[in-house]
């Protein structure tokens, strides 16, 4: 099989790219890229689609201006779908890592199933909507992972995830500030977790026309949650708890019932395991 990652430079991309590695009977080519600030060009785009059967799109933007999110969620997936168009095989499967910000999720209580309506809230989440909306009109075989926050070592402090955030200011030594009293749940996934649904939507048996899946652990976790797991590997912290001067949202997680069905997958890190390695990784980094 021959593979296309974009992003892999990336946090999630970086540990697929390995996962993808060790797979038998595999070729994978990731993009390369002049301007990595930029979104990949169609010239950059044309020898990377040809010849692939499928192809990961982990490549997007999550933090910076609202122009550099659309552009390097939307115009990055345009371009990847002409490219495919143009110089592609209309046979080509495509995995999109998306996000659980396409949902509204500052009127969620619960569990989010995947026949919820999408409606972002922020900028990163209509960029992220916008590609699966282009994906879906593509004709392009796709399934589409909508990701709940992800974590583990690898990932960057105030960009990829509030744990990772946490677990850098504990080993340089520095508070933990939390906007709110901490009582707000969210869904916390370990990258492991994700790397193995990642391989199964592409690599394994089934690949349907057109399907989209939540990647979650099934629990919302609370911040004061994650700090009593952070203070019960490091004894020493401090934190310190700041009026958001916003309404308080409710406690969510995404459901992934519908993707654990049919691939035969379910979350099996802890999260107080998941935290030790990440911690870990921040140590040895």
């Amino acid at each position: 099989m021959r593979i296309g990652l974009t992003g892999a430079s990336g946090f999630i991309g970086s540990h697929l790219l390995n996962a993808l590695k060790q797979l038998p009977g595999v070729s994978v080519s990731t993009l390369s890229r002049k301007n990595k600030t930029s979104p990949p060009t169609l010239e950059e785009l044309t020898s990377f689609v040809q010849d692939k059967d499928l192809i990961y799109h982990l490549a997007g933007v999550n933090r910076g201006s609202d122009e550099e999110i659309l552009r390097g969620n939307i115009l990055a997936t345009l371009n990847l779908l002409v490219a495919l168009k143009t110089h592609g095989s209309p046979k080509t499967r495509i995995v999109f890592a998306s996000s659980s910000q396409v949902y509204k999720l500052s009127e969620v209580t619960g569990g989010i199933k995947e026949s919820r309506a999408t409606e972002p809230e922020s900028v990163y989440g209509i960029g992220k909507k916008t590609a699966e909306d282009l994906l879906r009109i593509s004709g392009f075989p796709h399934i589409t992972l909508r990701l709940a926050n992800v974590y583990g070592p690898g990932c960057r402090p105030d960009y990829n995830s509030v744990i990772a955030t946490f677990c850098d200011r504990v080993v340089h030594q520095k508070p933990l500030v939390v906007n709110g009293d901490g009582s707000q749940g969210r869904d916390f996934i370990y990258i492991d977790d994700v790397i193995r649904a990642l391989v199964l939507a592409g690599a394994g048996k089934k690949f349907p026309e057109r399907a989209v899946y939540n990647i979650g652990s099934g629990r919302s976790t609370s911040l004061k949650q994650v700090i009593e797991v952070i203070r019960n590997c490091e004894e020493k912290i401090h934190v310190e708890y700041k009026e958001s001067g916003k309404p308080q949202s409710g406690s969510y997680w995404c459901d992934a019932f519908r993707f654990c069905s049919d691939y035969e997958w379910k979350p099996t890190v802890a999260l107080v395991d998941g935290i030790q390695n990440t911690l870990r990784g921040f140590r040895e980094g």
